[in-house]
């Protein structure tokens, strides 16, 4: 969840498991840097291995140190509940979880249904993008009375931070009006919505294409290219299910960018589109 890795092109897990235990063990994982070395060799992780060795040693002591070396036992120490099992994960910097991966990490293990939470389930927010964030302003469920603009003076991104916060409150939301929807099937954290949001803004409500009626209808060849879950993002008249949903005059609207890195932005990333949003990234 850290590292993009794909292990699927690896040899098999469950053999180098059998052949090297003890780095699954986190008890011997945390002092010991070679079985670091064993694991990211075998993942062919040879990139940012500065980075990925203090996290996994880390990792291990945090395991090692609160949870009786099983991440299983994380969501049983903790009660179930949501808010103490990301303050556990993200109150010491050492560790190395940002609130977001740990928001991540708990959806996936919701969604897989390893864990089951008692307390603040509501808590575990959709992850904020620029993704997520397009489509919310898009549908209506935020909106602003004045636009998003770019702006040279904003250094610290106040604007990007109070539309991430709000972002993330506009689909909590979402999820708790559904439940007040007859035989609803909701997902069972708000966090769940992320997939399909987030590919729905990578595919359908890009920042210059949008496949939605009365613009365009998403071409045949490239629905049939899409894996099947992204296919769900589509009705059956190839357009985008939220299409009834985004009124023409919030069909251009675009989040606002993160200044990000210093000496990397120029008055030409600066400029804002038509409905607003934009800004300095990187």
């Amino acid at each position: 969840m850290h590292f993009r890795i794909d292990v699927h092109a690896r040899s098999n897990p469950f053999e180098f498991y059998k052949r090297h235990p003890n780095c699954f063990k986190p008890e011997r994982v945390k002092d010991n840097d070679l079985l670091v070395d064993e694991l990211l060799n075998f993942l062919d992780a040879q990139s940012q291995r500065d980075k990925r060795k203090p996290w996994m040693l880390n990792s291990a002591r945090l395991l090692a140190e609160k949870y009786e070396s099983s991440a299983y036992k994380i969501n049983k120490i903790h009660g179930g509940d949501v808010v103490e099992i990301v303050k556990a994960l993200t109150e010491e910097e050492r560790y190395g979880f940002s609130t977001k991966k740990a928001h991540m990490f708990l959806r996936d293990m919701a969604d897989l249904g390893v864990w089951k939470y008692k307390r603040n389930i509501g808590n575990l927010d959709v992850m904020s993008d620029k993704n997520t964030m397009r489509v919310s302003l898009r549908t209506g469920i935020l909106q602003f009375r004045i636009p998003l603009l770019a702006s040279l003076l904003d250094v610290f991104c106040y604007q990007y931070s109070m539309v991430d916060k709000l972002n993330r409150e506009a689909w909590r939301g979402v999820w708790e009006e559904w439940d007040k929807i007859p035989d609803n099937h909701r997902p069972p954290t708000p966090a769940s919505m992320d997939y399909l949001i987030f590919r729905l803004g990578r595919i359908s409500c890009r920042p210059n294409k949008r496949f939605c009626s009365p613009e365009r209808e998403v071409p045949e060849k490239k629905l049939e290219s899409l894996i099947p879950q992204d296919r769900l993002i589509f009705r059956a008249d190839r357009y985008c299910i939220f299409s009834e949903v985004c009124q023409l005059e919030r069909k251009m609207l675009n989040a606002p960018n993160s200044i990000s890195i210093e000496g990397r932005t120029g008055w030409k990333s600066g400029k804002t589109s038509e409905g607003g949003g934009g800004g300095i990234s990187s």
